[in-house]
């Protein structure tokens, strides 16, 4: 029985009848084109649609843990193990030194002929002050006597000056004292002579010494005077530039010219200034330190350092704190389920492992910065702390001990990373959207050369 005629003006779809429709070679590589078109456009949709992208989503952190776990393998380059230590300092104030709980130490040898030799205070002084570059108005600073508190230097730090020269030879005064006043001739002549260069004074090794010769009144100076401990006048003393303080000589012969020349000549000779002191190792081992510390969750760091044993004391300042990170990660056992974690995930667990990083020089220390990312991986139920790195390298005070610093910062959210599911329809729609795209863009493209031809044809007078 067939449909009443009504229905039939309700066809979306109606069909145009064989005869009035034309094929054209066009047509049939657009409907190739387009079959192709939509086989491929097909496949792709099909196979992104099987292998949904994991999606993330930022949340406030879960993990009510009150204690963090942190592993570290750590090996400390010019560091013997007797003398390194652990410490964990974190944003409630505690601070642990010397940790050795769950901490295990491994000597290692270094390679090569140098063994490790502990620095001469001749190559400390050297290598402190090679590269010291003071301006033009620094050095008249410097080098100006302490005369008066009213002349145009500042005269504010003592030590500045004796720092700025290998010797400093100073002649501490009281204008109201009989023997400064007679001593003041023979002082004036002595000093233009030295600081003129005039008369050269060498080291041991015959290399000519920076020395500088001047006078401090201690009526004017008093507070500097105090300090140096200067009890009598004239006090004459040879200060020699070196890695403590107070490293000077007193001159207790004849206040002659000549005589305070053979003084500063045989001081100056004893010792060994330029000799081209270079950084080496100080041990003749290094130390790989391994283990793990539990820290409060919040930030923090973790510090590995030089101290001093029963039997033996070190000049903590001049240590050497360069490193190679074996491993260091946040977390149980994050190695365990490492494998599992997407591909794009795994690098952010261990950022440090394997890398080496070093100073050349005294009163540097590298410093890492890592900011930690609670993760969680829903599909395989795993928890994992993302890590990101920056580190630098700083620049210490010299009295400072030097330290290999990890700061951690904990993130207060979490990433939870989610398989990103595409519903079935969204694919029906898309697989559509294909199939009734090309073949209308091809149609399209089909009708336009059709056109075009006719056209063409039409304006050379070929329209049959």
């Amino acid at each position: 029985m067939a449909p009443p005629r009504w229905v039939q003006h309700l066809d979306a779809f109606r069909t145009v009848p064989t005869d009035l429709a034309e094929a054209s070679a066009s047509g049939a590589v657009m409907t190739f084109a387009a079959v192709v078109t939509c086989s491929v456009l097909f496949i792709c949709e099909l196979s992104a649609f099987l292998s949904a992208k994991d999606r993330t989503d930022v949340l406030l952190d879960s993990n009510q843990d009150s204690m963090l776990k942190i592993n570290f393998d750590v090996t400390m380059l010019d560091m013997a193990c007797d003398h390194v230590t652990v410490g964990v300092w974190d944003a409630f104030g505690s601070e642990r030194m010397n940790i050795t709980r769950n901490v295990q130490k491994q000597r290692i040898d270094h390679k090569g002929k140098d063994k490790g030799h502990p620095y001469s205070e001749d190559e400390i002084v050297e290598l402190e002050y090679s590269g010291q570059n003071l301006t033009e108005d620094e050095l008249k600073e410097l080098d100006a006597d302490w005369s008066s508190s009213s002349d145009s230097f500042k005269h504010g730090d003592f030590d500045q000056v004796v720092e700025a020269h290998d010797f400093t030879f100073v002649n501490f005064y009281a204008d109201w004292c009989p023997h400064c006043r007679n001593f003041v001739p023979t002082w004036n002549q002595f000093e233009e002579k030295v600081n003129s260069g005039k008369d050269e004074i060498k080291d041991a090794d015959g290399v000519k010494a920076n020395i500088r010769v001047l006078k401090i009144n201690c009526v004017d100076f008093e507070e500097t005077c105090q300090k140096q401990k200067v009890q009598a006048f004239p006090q004459v003393r040879l200060y020699r530039r070196s890695a403590g303080k107070d490293q000077f000589s007193n001159y207790d012969g004849k206040r002659e010219a000549g005589a305070l020349m053979e003084f500063a000549a045989r001081e100056v000779g004893k010792r060994h200034m330029h000799t081209g002191a270079h950084y080496h190792e100080v041990f003749a081992e290094s130390c790989r330190i391994r283990g793990h510390v539990e820290v409060a969750r919040v930030p923090g760091t973790v510090h590995f350092q030089a101290a001093h044993t029963e039997d033996k004391t070190l000049n903590l300042a001049f240590t050497n704190v360069s490193h190679i990170i074996h491993h260091f990660t946040f977390g149980e056992n994050p190695s365990t389920g490492y494998m599992m974690l997407p591909r794009e995930y795994r690098h952010h667990v261990n950022p440090l492992d394997g890398r080496t990083f070093t100073v050349d020089k005294f009163h540097q220390a590298p410093h890492h910065y890592i900011k930690v990312v609670h993760t969680r991986f829903e599909k395989s139920n795993i928890r994992s702390y993302q890590q990101t790195h920056q580190w630098s390298v700083r620049t210490i005070q010299r009295k400072t001990i030097p330290q290999a610093k990890f700061s951690y910062d904990l993130s207060p959210v979490e990433v939870v990373v989610r398989k990103g599911d595409r519903r079935w329809y969204d694919f029906i729609t898309s697989v559509f959207a294909i199939i009734g795209g090309a073949f209308t863009v091809m149609s399209m493209t089909a009708g336009f050369m059709n056109f075009t031809s006719a056209k063409f044809k039409s304006s050379i007078g070929k329209h049959g």
